[in-house]
């Protein structure tokens, strides 16, 4: 996942690309690493009692967004606790592969499309934010 998170840094620094552009290509990098172990995501989003991975999404999802709020210039950026946003957020990103996962009928596209459409209007209007790469926080 964190190469990914590294090509959608080096589009922003290269500049051109709109926040949703960038958007898409996180999330279709998400997807594109969950369907590489594909197998490992399966049996552990499928077993109620391992919830390591989901909890994994849930942890990668929230630190992008916090990221993404720190440095982001977006107009209308909510004012409330970031932490809450944040971890909303990661729980519709991992929710979202979880149906990928549940749902046959659901194709990566699907994923990919759905997730970036839910994203708030402050996360994809105007321009990608400036062009600092993603800090992880702390774990």
């Amino acid at each position: 996942m964190e190469r990914g998170q590294r090509t959608e840094d080096a589009l922003r620094a290269q500049g051109g690309h709109s926040a949703q552009e960038l958007l898409r290509l996180a999330t279709a990098g998400v997807a594109d690493h969950v369907e590489r172990f594909m197998d490992v995501y399966r049996n552990s989003l499928a077993d109620p009692a391992d919830s390591g991975v989901y909890e994994a999404l849930v942890r990668h999802f929230g630190e992008y967004t916090l990221a993404f709020m720190a440095r982001a210039g977006q107009p209308g950026l909510p004012g409330a606790d970031r932490q809450v946003i944040a971890r909303f957020l990661a729980h519709g990103w991992a929710g979202a592969v979880k149906t990928w996962f549940d749902d046959p009928s659901v194709t990566k596209q699907d994923m990919v499309d759905a997730a970036v459409a839910r994203a708030p209007a402050w996360w994809t209007s105007g321009p990608g934010p400036d062009a600092t790469p993603l800090q992880r926080s702390p774990s």
